[in-house]
């Protein structure tokens, strides 16, 4: 545990917000996996409906099963950024201090930039939990309405 608070301390308060963004992926991910929905029409008696109210039927599946899928795209989109934004703040904080004239030893330098650089590292890492989860929910709404 104090291994993951002195790496969440090196890479400044994007790394909170990252683990925020992970952990609002894998609650999407859970509240889905518990409330998939059943679908409301059967496939054997849809030909005597009117083709308006079969795809009435349809669209709201859709909606039903897509319920919470675009809170975990927009996280997907927007986590790289958080990361970037953190080596940006971390560079410039680097290079403030080679500015003042703190950190002229190349060894401080070089761990000052890796530090900069773990918030993007880290967005990568929770961008591809979210891609795993949010293309797991998209195949399932598919295959689920291909067979209805």
């Amino acid at each position: 545990m104090t291994g993951l608070l002195t790496l969440m301390a090196q890479g400044g308060h994007i790394m909170w917000l990252l683990f925020v963004v992970a952990l609002l992926q894998i609650y999407v991910f859970m509240q889905r996996w518990l409330s998939w929905p059943k679908l409301c029409y059967s496939a054997a008696n849809l030909s005597h409906r009117p083709l308006l109210q079969r795809h009435a039927e349809h669209l709201q599946a859709l909606n039903a099963l897509e319920k919470g899928l675009p809170l975990l795209k927009a996280l997907v989109v927007i986590t790289p950024l958080l990361g970037l934004t953190g080596t940006v703040t971390g560079m410039m904080l680097v290079f403030d201090g080679l500015s003042l004239g703190e950190s002229a030893d190349p060894r401080r330098l070089s761990s000052g930039i890796a530090r900069a650089i773990l918030p993007t590292f880290a967005s990568m890492a929770v961008v591809l939990l979210g891609m795993f989860f949010l293309s797991f929910w998209q195949r399932r709404v598919r295959k689920t309405l291909q067979g209805h």
